[in-house]
């Protein structure tokens, strides 16, 4: 990157005016249908000189034919083989946008109406900052119980983390493009949907552009969470990967998901086990788990507010021992990651590993080709 990029984001960028959305696409043609109406609504709230410019769809190996959605909300669409993972497909769709702001969408996200105009006036108020980030709304669109809690989780975490933000978020956030490019865009070893855009925060970061985090930019997530999927996204796609990106760029502060108060609730679920796991030869220790329960609970007690204020006590109740589970799944993907990390260190190759060393992305020519519409 060039030193006179960075002194150019110090010095203030000018308003975001054009404005190109890259929706990666893989599979659920119903809901690629619901987010592109939303990027369109969302398209002609824009006010003042800021517009969309384009909408780029790429189909990343596709499982249904996405040609006659995009083509009703006037988007463009670019075919390339795979999957090969959204790290890619959003790459690609920068490689042919023409906005000085990209705007990143997932398929299962529906935008507010007032999202990019959102965008646009924090980045307008804020010249120095390169990118923005949003959160969930308050309202998913899955009724079952997980949906509601999973989706109201990472609101509520976003709504209280801080404004300055060193990861990035590719559901529902903005990069202005030259900042993009200067980083390289996403790492493309990330083969699967896991922590590509955290890890691309961290770049953007490190290279000194500035990184904001508005929860007033909200989507609404389509998304169902079943037991299964939240195990696997909590310990594979995001636990381990995302303990191997802090230990790598330092970035452990108190913020998001690793608060001070929430690495203290990983310490107490697991004294909680310990002393219900030796309970059974010292009956004593059930006092010990009695406390742990309480110390965790008001430990998070702002979160339980949070559900209770926005669904019911009960709510909150029946989530405290899924969220139990959800402190002692942390711990067992930092132990696991930081182990992976070290043997990285020293040379091994572990199962689980995120790619070793810095990103380059490939030359224009060495690119594979695809095929638009």
């Amino acid at each position: 990157m060039e030193t006179g990029d960075v002194e150019k984001a110090k010095s203030g960028y000018p308003a975001p005016r054009r404005l190109s959305v890259v929706v990666p696409f893989h599979r659920n043609l119903g809901q690629l249908r619901q987010c592109l109406d939303a990027v369109r609504r969302a398209g002609r709230a824009l006010t003042g000189p800021a517009e969309l410019a384009e909408l780029i769809v790429v189909a990343d190996g596709a499982q249904d034919d996405p040609r006659q959605v995009v083509r009703e909300a006037g988007g463009r669409l670019l075919a390339i083989e795979g999957p090969r993972g959204p790290a890619v497909a959003r790459n690609r769709g920068v490689d042919i946008a023409s906005g000085d702001l990209v705007v990143f969408v997932d398929t299962d996200v529906i935008a507010g109406e007032q999202a990019f105009e959102r965008m646009v006036q924090a980045l307008a108020a804020e010249p120095s900052a390169s990118a923005v980030f949003g959160a969930y709304d308050e309202d998913p669109a899955d009724p079952a119980f997980l949906s509601q809690c999973r989706n109201l989780g990472h609101c509520f975490v976003h709504q209280r983390s801080s404004r300055e933000a060193v990861t990035f978020w590719a559901g529902l956030g903005a990069i202005r493009r030259d900042a993009f490019q200067a980083v390289g865009g996403y790492d493309e070893r990330f083969r699967r949907p896991s922590v590509e855009d955290i890890d691309l925060g961290y770049r953007i970061n490190q290279a000194g552009y500035r990184i904001i985090l508005d929860p007033t930019i909200q989507g609404k997530h389509l998304k169902r969470w079943t037991f299964r999927s939240s195990m696997i996204m909590d310990v594979r796609d995001r636990g381990i990967p995302w303990t191997q990106l802090m230990h790598r760029y330092g970035g452990m502060r108190n913020d998001l998901n690793v608060t001070f108060k929430y690495r203290a609730c990983v310490v107490v679920a697991y004294l909680l086990v310990a002393c219900l796991v030796g309970a059974w030869w010292w009956p004593v220790l059930l006092a010990g788990v009695a406390v742990a329960l309480v110390i965790l609970w008001f430990l998070d007690l702002s979160f339980y507010r949070f559900f209770a204020t926005r669904r019911s006590l009960g709510f909150a109740l029946a989530w405290f021992p899924f969220h139990v589970l959800h402190h002692l799944t942390n711990g067992v993907s930092f132990a696991l990651g930081t182990s992976i990390w070290l043997g990285q260190r020293l040379g091994l190759n572990l199962p689980g590993a995120v790619p070793s060393g810095p990103w380059a992305r490939p030359r224009q020519a060495d690119l594979p080709s695809a095929g638009g519409h």
